[in-house]
C-alpha cells in the first residue's frame, strides 16, 4: 500500500506539461496584423527612400536598405504577407528588435543630413521598435510556427 495518494501516483500527471506562454498586456499586435503592417510599410518604405534621394543620397540608401531588409524578412516569415515560409513568427520580430534600433542609431549618427530626412530614419528607426514590442508572439498557429 503507497503512501502516497492516487493521483500523485498516476504516469500521466507525472509528466511535465507545456503551457501555453501567457498572455502579456502589451500583446495588442496579432500576426497577421503585423503583417498587413509589413504590407504596407514596404512601399511606402520605397517611396520615402525616393523622396529623400532627391535632397540625400545617404538618407536615401538607408532607407532603401532598411526597406530591402524589412521586406526580404516579411517575405520569408511564416504569415501571410510571407511568400516563402522559412522563418517563424517570433524569428521575424526578433530581426525587427535587433534591426529598428541599428537604423535609429543609423539615423542619430550619420553626418550631413538634412533634418527631414533625419526625422524620417528616427521614425524609421522607432518604429519596428514599437511595433514588434506590441506584437503577440505567443501565439502558435500554422502562419506563424
Amino acid at each position: 500500500m503507497s503512501l502516497l495518494p492516487s493521483a500523485a501516483r498516476s504516469p500521466a500527471l507525472s509528466q511535465p506539461q507545456r503551457a501555453a506562454p501567457p498572455h502579456r498586456p502589451t500583446d495588442l499586435i496579432s500576426p497577421q496584423a503585423h503583417a498587413w503592417i509589413d504590407i504596407v510599410a514596404f512601399p511606402v518604405m520605397l517611396g520615402l527612400a525616393v523622396w529623400a534621394a532627391r535632397r540625400s543620397k545617404r538618407a536615401a540608401t538607408i532607407i532603401l536598405a532598411n526597406a530591402l531588409g524589412e521586406g526580404s524578412s516579411a517575405a520569408i516569415t511564416r504569415f501571410p504577407a510571407g511568400l516563402f515560409p522559412l522563418i517563424s513568427f517570433r524569428s521575424h520580430v526578433r530581426i525587427g528588435q535587433v534591426g529598428g534600433p541599428v537604423f535609429l542609431a543609423l539615423g542619430c549618427l550619420v553626418p550631413r543630413m538634412p533634418q527631414p530626412e533625419r526625422s524620417v530614419l528616427i521614425f524609421l528607426g522607432l518604429l519596428p521598435v514599437i511595433i514588434n514590442g506590441l506584437s503577440d508572439i505567443s501565439r502558435q498557429s500554422s502562419h506563424t510556427e
